[in-house]
């Protein structure tokens, strides 16, 4: 059996956007059917190291069967050298033998996937009329999800805010354009936010800086990014008052650090969490409920969007020949 190797430039060749956001929100039923099975990752950080490492393995049973894995350093200098923070491989498997199929670049896989999953989330929780778009983060997160969202949402107005706002400046100049899309950088994060219909912080943030008094009335917010407790984005006061979705309940349980803190505060609950993606794109619960509800997609990360990327980004280049 051939093993193919897929270099970044070949994953963005393979897997456009558009057509992952179809890929993720169809892993995210078969998630949602019980049709994947995965454990939370594992993070290690080897003493005097520059980052440390992730696991994220999983199995897809049925016509599609794989095992699949992704091992991802995270490296947070790197945005100083000009690189992606998230460096790896994802390996496919096929799902009867075990025989290696395919290793892709997890780079260019978790930028593309992560930003359609934003996508899936903002296209069922946003308003449909929602036209400002706010960006929290300089990097390539940001960057993919300024290609992503507006491909589900009548987008008009792009505001980008960062810890440095020379930075956003730069950011913005260097965006690719997009027809009927303007794009400005903002003096704060709480011009970004408070100005916005829809909006996604894409930080490695430590500590919180989304407030609860910048949330106005209908507005979407995708918390992406500060996914390795105990850093966090939104300020645990968010929480009470929003319906909380996210991609997963046990990654939120085990991973999302303003989530615990809410419920260790005495804030919130557990039944306070509102469900997951995939509930709601197989029909078991409703999204937005109301047009002034504001509404929190707690993005983590899953093993099922990264081997679904890569079956697609596979499957196109058999294809291809």
């Amino acid at each position: 059996m051939q093993v193919r190797v897929f270099d970044h430039d070949d994953v963005e060749r393979l897997l456009p956007m558009r057509e992952c956001i179809e890929v993720v929100e169809d892993a995210l039923k078969v998630l949602d059917r019980g049709e994947y099975a995965m454990p939370l990752r594992s993070f290690f950080t080897p003493p005097g190291a520059p980052g440390g490492m992730a696991w994220m393995p999983g199995y897809r049973s049925g016509p599609k069967a794989v095992f699949g894995m992704k091992v991802l350093v995270v490296i947070p200098d790197n945005p100083s050298r000009g690189l992606d923070g998230h460096q790896g491989a994802v390996l496919l498997l096929d799902g009867e033998t075990g025989r290696l199929r395919a290793l892709l670049d997890a780079s260019a896989v978790t930028a593309i996937r992560t930003a359609a999953t934003t996508a899936v989330a903002t296209r069922l929780l946003s308003r449909p009329e929602s036209s400002v778009l706010g960006i929290i983060g300089t990097g390539v997160q940001a960057r993919k999800h300024c290609e992503a969202i507006p491909l589900v949402r009548p987008i008009r107005k792009v505001i980008v805010a960062g810890r440095d706002p020379f930075r956003a400046q730069e950011f913005v100049a260097s965006l690719a354009p997009i027809d009927g899309v303007t794009f400005e950088a903002a003096v704060s994060i709480e011009e970004a936010v408070s100005g916005a219909d829809i909006v996604a912080t894409c930080t490695s943030s430590r500590d919180p800086f989304v407030r609860r008094e910048w949330l106005r009335p209908g507005l979407h917010l995708n918390a992406v990014g500060a996914s390795r407790p105990p850093s966090h984005e939104p300020e645990p006061a968010v929480i009470p008052a929003v319906a909380l979705f996210s991609d997963r309940r046990e990654s939120l349980d085990g991973e999302a650090t303003e989530w615990k803190l809410a419920q260790e505060q005495g804030l919130v609950g557990p039944s306070h969490f509102r469900g997951e993606l995939g509930q709601i794109l197989n029909g078991k619960l409703p999204g937005r409920t109301s047009p002034d509800e504001i509404t929190v997609f707690r993005s983590l990360g899953l093993s099922v969007e990264d081997v679904a990327s890569a079956q697609y980004v596979l499957a196109n280049a058999e294809a291809a020949g």
